[in-house]
């Protein structure tokens, strides 16, 4: 009986003591700095020797750097296609960006670069569900190829840093 006293009492202090920390109201705008981690396939429409058409899609996880707040711990998936010639590249996307809440952020992206090398870009939030309707910034982003972990599927990670302004 005493045991299932002190479970009672505990379990009551901490709902009481960690519902807010659960339930911590997001700032209205501010700035992030994170990073994602994702993979994804590719079809590549070989154009001659020195030009291809590429058209991809991906998905996988954007952590902030906090450890908490706008669009921590968010699944992403993402549609984009990029143009090179002689290995310099334009590249633009779209992107669904889903918080643990369920809503949903919308942005567009464009980045520039040469195969092999970093790639930097820029993304503009276009949009999103729920309290995220209406969202408006976007920040900018350094992408680093990692080490394929199966082949057909290429890996990145990026840096980010954002700024968001919700209604």
């Amino acid at each position: 009986m005493k045991k299932a006293l002190m479970m009672l009492i505990l379990t009551l202090f901490l709902l009481a003591t960690g519902g807010n920390a659960f339930c911590e109201e997001m700032a209205k705008e501010g700035t992030t700095t994170g990073r994602n981690f994702v993979s994804g396939t590719s079809t590549v429409l070989p154009m001659g020797e020195e030009r291809l058409q590429m058209n991809y899609e991906g998905s996988g996880v954007s952590i902030n750097d906090s450890g908490k707040g706008f669009l921590h711990n968010s699944a992403v998936y993402f549609v984009g296609s990029l143009h090179a010639v002689k290995g310099v590249f334009e590249e633009t996307g779209f992107m669904v960006i889903t918080p643990p809440d369920g809503d949903k952020v919308y942005s567009a992206y464009k980045s520039s670069g040469k195969f092999g090398e970093p790639v930097k870009g820029t993304w503009t939030f276009t949009g999103g569900t729920g309290k995220y309707e209406g969202v408006q910034g976007g920040g900018e982003f350094t992408r680093y190829g990692l080490r394929n972990a199966k082949e057909g599927v290429w890996t990145a990670t990026s840096i980010l840093k954002s700024n968001y302004k919700l209604p």
